[in-house]
């Protein structure tokens, strides 16, 4: 985690529980992976998401459900990339990908009081699923790792706020 309010990292570091431990509740990535997102959404299920780095940051997985029962896990490589896009308008991090007629994109935005993660899902360009986060997220949504591809602003914005780009189009 990059940002943590200081009074619960001295209050955390006191009782000798480290930031790894404090935020595996937090996520579905395994204790030897980075956090770069991760929330728990606003609903009944408590279902959470998380994208997480591999200790050799070779590859980025997505996560999504419980940590008793993963539904759904989607793992991204140099060749097969996940799309960040960083809104200059709002600051909000974007994080996508498309999985057949699917599409899934999580944003962060800029951290300011009251400030919460989202994940929208669509299926044919159509929203099925919004969904708000109990709080924002932070983790390392700006890790520069090969298995995460940038996407221009003005590429998002020319191509009329389709995020996360179609597979055939230049980004």
């Amino acid at each position: 985690m990059s940002v943590i309010n200081g009074r619960m990292v001295v209050f955390l570091t006191s009782l000798g529980v480290s930031l790894d431990s404090y935020s595996a509740g937090f996520s579905l990535c395994a204790p030897d992976e980075l956090i770069i997102a991760s929330c728990q959404l606003e609903e009944a299920k408590s279902r959470m998401v998380s994208f997480c780095a591999s200790a050799d940051r070779a590859m980025v997985s997505y996560r999504f459900g419980l940590s008793s029962n993963v539904e759904i896990n989607s793992v991204f490589f140099s060749d097969r990339t996940l799309s960040r896009w960083v809104d200059l308008a709002t600051y909000t991090v974007y994080l996508g990908f498309r999985r057949g007629e699917y599409s899934y994109v999580f944003g962060v935005p800029q951290e300011r009081p009251g400030a919460k993660s989202f994940l929208d899902v669509f299926k044919d360009n159509k929203a099925i699923m919004s969904a708000k986060c109990t709080d924002n997220s932070f983790g390392e949504k700006d890790i520069r790792i090969s298995a995460i591809k940038e996407v221009a602003d003005e590429f998002v914005r020319g191509y009329g706020f389709v995020f996360p780009p179609n597979d055939i189009a230049e980004h």
